[in-house]
């Protein structure tokens, strides 16, 4: 199999190590913009490895560097999926990616591209990282295993102990999903909620115990509501990240409406996009590390479904552990304790994707249960710990 990854950033590095070590895959044309900071993250010294300049954002680009590969990954910013797959479709690949753009917050753009992809026998994955992605499986799972489903709840619990602000994934992707108001589906309709509000005591798992959730944005429900019948869906998060996020955005850093200054105008969000410190790359997270910068992070997510079992009210509780900062540092060292498990689930997703007979595209909560179960025991043998609970209501 021949690989076009698009994005060589902190995921874009953890996907690149995975796909190396495969045998199945023959080549990895790693694409970047910016060449000079691509070569911190990904090794060129690998023979199965090239790194390319490309503007994901010209779709002649793209085609040019994609002539001849069986898959194309948007591992960058989700803005360019259209360009990315309509390249795709052009050279006759497979695609997939991490998350939608949503233009519209309710729209994901990529479902429109079905026909096209099914028509030329292809497959597009889409949302295939935890958050969206193993979320969007587990939430099928819940669906599937109840009669009518009346509630999912999303919980993220995201805990980073640092001295500093230390960002994770792409700081501009961060910000998009911090500043927008939060897709809400209640009683059957999609509906935007306001940013960090709706505060919940929820109990994630031992040893976490009772944390603050608060209202943020998650691509899930854009494409659940179409792939599940169930009356509420709702995504809330978490832990130190989301709670400094929410200091930001309740002094304004996070808007977009410019805003006077002395005699000029800004707009405070392109202002702290600028002025906010680039994802660490491998050696400087290293050295974060051994300076004692970052102690440790942690990341969890919960997927929660209630509804009707045969007359009874079920509650049924998915949890899934991510490895911590330490433990990612053993198997993968300079990762962040986002970009691992997001570059591990992708590539996962990447490993069943020639199982998929369907052609189309598909978020994780349309794919068959037995590749649904296959994604899950590939990320189990990889550290990853799914527990699931059901009670009675």
């Amino acid at each position: 199999m021949k690989v076009l990854l698009i994005g060589t950033g902190a995921v874009g590095c953890v996907l690149s190590k995975f796909l190396a070590k495969d045998k199945i895959i023959s080549k990895i044309i790693c694409a970047s913009i910016d060449i000079k900071r691509a070569k911190k993250f990904i090794d060129t010294k690998n023979k199965k490895i090239k790194l390319v300049n490309l503007d994901a954002s010209k779709k002649d680009q793209v085609i040019k560097a994609a002539k001849g590969v069986d898959v194309i990954i948007n591992a960058g910013l989700p803005d360019f999926n259209e360009n990315i797959m309509q390249a795709a479709l052009k050279v006759k690949a497979n695609y997939q990616d991490l998350c939608s753009h949503l233009k519209d917050l309710k729209t994901p753009e990529q479902l429109k591209y079905h026909e096209q992809f099914k028509k030329a026998k292809l497959t597009a994955l889409i949302n295939t990282g935890v958050a969206p992605g193993i979320t969007n499986l587990l939430a099928r799972d819940i669906a599937d295993k109840l009669d009518s489903v009346n509630s999912i709840k999303i919980r993220i619990l995201e805990e980073q102990k640092a001295s500093e602000f230390i960002p994770s994934w792409s700081i501009q992707v961060t910000l998009d999903e911090l500043s927008a108001p939060p897709l809400n589906y209640s009683n059957g309709k999609f509906r935007l909620l306001d940013p960090f509000e709706d505060f919940e005591e929820y109990e994630f798992p031992h040893p976490y115990g009772k944390r603050i959730a608060v209202n943020t944005y998650g691509d899930e429900i854009s494409t659940l509501p179409k792939f599940i019948k169930a009356k509420n869906i709702d995504f809330k998060s978490s832990g130190t990240d989301i709670e400094l996020s929410r200091v930001l955005y309740k002094m304004g850093l996070l808007s977009s409406k410019p805003i006077k200054f002395k005699n000029n105008k800004i707009v405070p969000l392109e202002l702290f996009s600028q002025i906010a410190p680039k994802v660490p790359t491998p050696e400087e997270m290293k050295n974060l590390i051994k300076n004692k910068i970052i102690e440790n992070s942690i990341f969890v997510s919960v997927v929660e479904g209630e509804g009707l079992k045969s007359g009874r009210k079920i509650r049924i509780k998915k949890t899934v552990i991510y490895p911590d900062l330490k433990q990612i540092q053993k198997v993968m060292p300079g990762a962040t304790y986002i970009s691992y498990p997001t570059g591990l689930a992708a590539y996962t997703f990447l490993k069943i994707l020639p199982r998929i007979k369907e052609k189309g595209v598909f978020p994780p909560e349309a794919l068959r249960p037995e590749i649904r179960k296959e994604v899950l025991l590939k990320l189990e043998n990889n550290g990853i710990v799914v527990n699931e609970q059901s009670s009675k209501i």
